[in-house]
């Protein structure tokens, strides 16, 4: 059954969204994008959606007719969009349009009451595109927890990118108890910081983006711990945001309360990847660098060149697009969705 879908807030995931939908639509051909809402003008969102610095040219043909956006490939309409100019989801008759799910993109709208705005609207159920500034029906990480989607859950949180990578890869851990674990994330800047030195409730991302190695907190601590209580006690850490704008990875250390070896955590992470976590975890033994990983669609890929032990202590080093594979994740939730709706 297919879900009608509405994108709230058309920046980096928004945009991310609409690009993953259109680069595999047959993998997705249970969703349909309904409309898109964004307080930007349509020209603009039209030119920041077929020109990005990261990814590209978007590779397929978009323009604008009347109030929608339309996308083509080879002269066939692969879909018509919607696009919406309102600042507060109250002000959107999603009812009207029969939307199944708001995908909550904006950053503003984090709160369960905000959310909630859409369902009051019309919509059936949102999914907020970040972790969430206080509770939710349910957060969800794909690999982890996704069995418990199902339409009767009007506020899910499709928690951080960060958290997407990093619970699968200590629920995968878990196998050999964790003791405890440190993590440091290692982030590309995102649009919350400055390009120049000015105001900021954080007063380190108050700093200049382009120039600066800057600490900060990570909200994947926890969205982790909401998603696997036993962490509860156990797991520490923040974020580094460095002047780079696409791709992060997680480097963890580990301290278990069994005895495992190197090489038995190497084939554990290599074999999950290949079976159980297939599409969620990969793993490389390259020697590579974070812009190889422009596009990943993966939750996170094990890097393990970078696997290290010193005593007790397990180091271990995983990258993600924090775009694009968070953007899969989200649809994945939606895929999810529309088949709990069919049965």
């Amino acid at each position: 059954m297919t879900l009608r879908l509405a994108i709230n807030g058309f920046g980096r995931i928004g945009r991310m969204l609409l690009r993953a939908y259109l680069s595999d639509i047959t993998r997705f051909d249970r969703l349909d994008i309904i409309a898109i809402n964004d307080i930007a003008d349509a020209h603009t969102l039209l030119h920041l959606l077929k020109f990005d610095s990261t990814h590209g040219r978007l590779g397929v043909d978009a323009h604008l007719q009347d109030e929608y956006l339309i996308l083509q490939k080879n002269g066939q309409t692969l879909c018509q969009i919607l696009l919406l100019n309102q600042k507060s989801p109250t002000d959107i008759a999603w009812g009207e349009l029969d939307i199944d799910v708001v995908l909550e993109c904006t950053g503003c709208f984090r709160s369960y009451d905000d959310a909630s705005l859409h369902r009051l609207s019309g919509a059936k159920q949102v999914i907020i595109g970040s972790a969430p500034f206080d509770t939710v029906d349910a957060s969800v990480v794909m690999g982890v927890n996704d069995e418990i989607l199902h339409t009767n859950l009007p506020i899910i949180s499709g928690v951080s990118c960060t958290t997407q990578a990093l619970v699968p890869l200590l629920h995968t851990l878990q196998v050999y108890g964790i003791d405890s674990v440190m993590m440091t994330e290692i982030h590309a800047v995102t649009a919350d910081q400055t390009v120049l030195d000015q105001a900021h409730r954080d007063l380190r991302r108050a700093r200049a983006s382009g120039q600066n190695i800057i600490p900060t907190t990570s909200s994947s601590i926890n969205a982790s711990v909401r998603v696997l209580p036993f962490l509860q006690g156990k797991l520490s850490g923040h974020s580094i945001r460095v002047p780079t704008v696409n791709v992060a990875c997680i480097d963890i250390t580990v301290i278990f309360e069994k005895d495992p070896t190197l090489d038995d955590i190497r084939e554990l992470l290599r074999h999950t990847s290949q079976h159980r976590l297939c599409g969620i975890m990969d793993y490389t033994d390259e020697p590579l660098v974070s812009s190889d990983f422009i596009g990943d669609t993966h939750s996170l890929i094990i890097d393990g060149s970078q696997l290290m032990q010193a005593g007790c202590q397990f180091k271990i080093l995983a990258w993600y697009d924090n775009e694009v594979g968070y953007a899969n994740r989200l649809l994945d939730m939606c895929m999810a969705l529309s088949k709990a709706k069919q049965s």
